[in-house]
C-alpha cells in the first residue's frame, strides 16, 4: 500500500502555501511517523521538511498548530517517560474520535 504521511499531499507552487490545512499537516505527520507520535517540535520539523513555505513563513502557523492541538479531540497527549531525552508531551491520533469534535471549553461560572 501507498505510505499515509506528508509526502501524499501534492507539492504547491514555488514560493506558495500548501492547500492542505494545519489539521490535516498535523495528522498525516503524527500518521507517518515511525511510533505513531510525536511532540510539537517534531511536529513543527517534520511540516517544514516537507514544505519550505512554512521554513520561510512567520510562526504564526506554530501558534495555530497549539491552539489546534489543545482544541480538537482527536489529538491526544500523553507524557513522555522520565528516561526520554527532550521535553514536552507526545502527541497522538485518538481513532475513536470524529475529527469534527472540539473539546470542551472549560468556562468559569458566573455568579
Amino acid at each position: 500500500g501507498v505510505p499515509v504521511n506528508l509526502n501524499v499531499l501534492p507539492d504547491p507552487p514555488p514560493g506558495e502555501k500548501p492547500t492542505a490545512t494545519l489539521d490535516t499537516l498535523v495528522q498525516l505527520a503524527i500518521y507517518g511517523s515511525p511510533a505513531g507520535r510525536l511532540t510539537l517540535r517534531e511536529i513543527y520539523a517534520a511540516i517544514e521538511a516537507r514544505f519550505d513555505w512554512y521554513k520561510k513563513s512567520d510562526s504564526n502557523w506554530r501558534a495555530s498548530i497549539r491552539h489546534m492541538l489543545s482544541l480538537k479531540c482527536v489529538f491526544k497527549s500523553t507524557e513522555r517517560p522520565p528516561t526520554a531525552p527532550g521535553r514536552g508531551s507526545y502527541w497522538q491520533l485518538d481513532p475513536t474520535v470524529n475529527t469534527k469534535y472540539k473539546r470542551p471549553r472549560k468556562r468559569s461560572s458566573k455568579g
